[in-house]
């Protein structure tokens, strides 16, 4: 165990080189950026596929004055958000009014949704005309996506679980994953079929945090990860999708 930490102490001090080299905004800021925009002027939020996370921890603009609906399947991880209005339900059925959000914040979300296209018309009618569907979620075609997507469920809790007790990494408990809006092309057609305009797009890099046990390998993706920042012919395939969908 102790070896394993020293390990991934060494490996994590490689991180400092991705800063170093490049000067790619880290998706989360990014993301958060888009969500300021869309929540600043609205009147109703909802965080959707939100677990334990309080909305006000991915808003950096006040929400005093605000409805935040924290929606998410998984009542015991959604009875730790401290949202004060909580619903139950899967993205594909919402029980609330047609035309009630000026926002639907979905982060980490996608890679789960089984029929995005049913959850994209559920959030079109959701949503006021002109209101924003603002999410951020791994890419597929990411060499981490696809890792994610080629290895079996049992994995992922396994390998989680160790990145949790062994790292420090704050995980969830993994969900089933399927991919099926992760990549750009994904996003803009299932987007136009459910009424959506595209305003935003953006593709994210930050340090590798699934290497951290392997020395040198550690060190390979770091390297990646600044080629992947750099080169823009490389943007499809780089770690994340963050973006902002109108709705028509």
């Amino acid at each position: 165990m102790e070896l394993i930490r020293k390990v991934v102490d060494f490996n994590t001090k490689a991180n400092a080189l991705y800063y170093r080299f490049t000067d790619r905004p880290h998706y989360w800021k990014v993301y958060q950026g888009f969500v300021d925009e869309a929540v600043l002027p609205a009147k109703d939020v909802i965080h959707l596929g939100c677990g334990p996370l309080w909305f006000g921890k991915v808003a950096t603009v006040p929400l005093d004055g605000k409805t935040i609906y924290a929606v998410d399947p998984d009542e015991e991880a959604l009875a730790r958000n401290p949202a004060p209005q909580h619903i139950c339900a899967f993205g594909e059925s919402v029980p609330l009014p047609d035309g009630c959000a000026d926002v639907i914040a979905a982060d980490h979300l996608l890679e789960h949704l089984q029929n995005p296209e049913a959850v994209l018309r559920e959030a079109h009618r959701l949503l006021r005309p002109g209101g924003r569907f603002v999410f951020t979620a791994p890419n597929l075609l990411s060499y981490s996506g696809l890792a994610t997507h080629l290895t079996p469920q049992w994995f992922h809790d396994f390998y989680v679980g160790r990145l949790r007790r062994w790292s420090g990494s704050k995980n969830s408990k993994p969900y089933q994953t399927y991919f099926r809006m992760n990549t750009l092309w994904a996003v803009r057609r299932i987007a136009k079929q459910a009424g959506f305009r595209v305003d935003k797009l953006y593709t994210g890099v930050d340090h590798p945090a699934y290497t951290v046990f392997f020395p040198g390998i550690h060190q390979t993706a770091v390297a990646l990860h600044v080629l992947l920042a750099r080169v823009e012919a490389l943007a499809p395939f780089r770690i994340t999708l963050t973006g902002s969908l109108v709705r028509e």
